[in-house]
């Protein structure tokens, strides 16, 4: 992600993770981009290709349902305790 002119390296993921999954359920804007620093091998799968996974193969597609409510859950959960963390830190600023 490009934050005040510099590139910055939002987060590293490990294998078997996952990213772009919002773009699933969701055709808004992505929020960043990505770029592999080692040779990689991925699975690119689009939401009309996942919808009908979810359709024709609902067994098959729930152990994926599961990953990603589980990701964003924790995404959320990290998120919530930065806010509050800042939330703290501005009020000690203030004091």
């Amino acid at each position: 992600m490009v934050i005040a002119g510099k590139e910055t390296i939002l987060v590293t993921m490990a294998p078997g993770e996952f990213f772009g999954e919002v773009a699933l359920f969701d055709h808004g804007p992505r929020s960043a981009d990505v770029v592999a620093n080692k040779e990689s091998l991925l699975l690119k799968i689009s939401a009309g290709a996942f919808q009908k996974l979810i359709n024709e193969a609902p067994d098959l597609a729930a152990p994926f349902l599961y990953a990603i409510g589980q990701t964003l859950i924790a995404r959320i959960r990290a998120d919530n305790k930065r806010y509050r963390d800042s939330i703290a830190f501005a009020r000690t600023v203030q004091q």
